[in-house]
């Protein structure tokens, strides 16, 4: 395996925990339109862009509003949701202070637009702690397209075959690999059972597994 030169994190589900939130989010924007949740259709929308998620509900519901329009809704709505509310999942804050402590340069690549993402982590403790940050809305193609992965690698400064992508969802973990990066999966309560259509290098039960693995793939805190 490639030596190890960066490493990237995506963020909702998997170092925010948000997802439930989210969920409720898109529940009460449903509710604003009178209809109910389907889960054949929401189970498309894991580790998507909003405008992209939105677009989802709006052809799989039949909704005839403008996407732009259903896009600002639901994006007020989900901020709404977040705010006093997120907090980092299990092992999240050890392992973004092990990797910035080993030395390697550390990015944030995420599906959400800027403001949420620039929320997300100042609730959780995570303000400040990466070297990039790139958001669903600064690329023309969100996951599982690699834009967002392949502008963190080059904001970093460094290959796609040196980094490592830690996520959640399949979407991202097909990005990884469309990246030429290392996927490790880190499922959560709402991606551990959806199918992965690009395989990721390893799935690990936790971000504190994610420093074991760290470490036995070379990377370590300098004395």
């Amino acid at each position: 395996m490639a030596a190890i030169d960066a490493v990237i994190f995506d963020m909702d589900g998997l170092l925010v925990d948000t997802e439930q939130l989210a969920a409720e989010a898109m529940d009460a924007f449903l509710l604003r339109y009178g209809l109910d949740r389907r889960q054949d259709i929401h189970d498309q929308m894991l580790g998507r862009r909003i405008v992209e998620a939105i677009e989802i509900v709006r052809l799989g519901y039949a909704l005839d509003d403008p996407l732009e329009e259903l896009t600002l809704i639901y994006s007020e709505m989900r901020r709404q949701a977040l705010v006093g509310k997120v907090h980092p999942m299990p092992g999240a804050l050890e392992i973004v202070a092990f990797v910035r402590a080993s030395g390697l340069p550390i990015g944030l690549a995420s599906s959400g637009i800027r403001d949420h993402v620039d929320l997300s982590p100042h609730e959780a403790g995570l303000a400040g702690m990466f070297d990039i940050e790139v958001t669903g809305d600064e690329v023309d193609r969100g996951k599982p397209a690699p834009d967002l992965f392949l502008r963190a690698a080059e904001g970093l400064g460094v290959r796609p075959a040196g980094c490592v992508v830690f996520e959640d969802a399949p979407a991202g973990i097909e990005a990884a690999v469309a990246a030429g990066m290392r996927g490790i999966c880190v499922p959560n309560d709402h991606s551990r059972d959806k199918p992965f259509p690009a395989a990721p290098e390893l799935r690990l039960a936790s971000l504190h597994d994610g420093i074991a693995w760290l470490r036995q793939q070379g990377v370590s805190v300098p004395a």
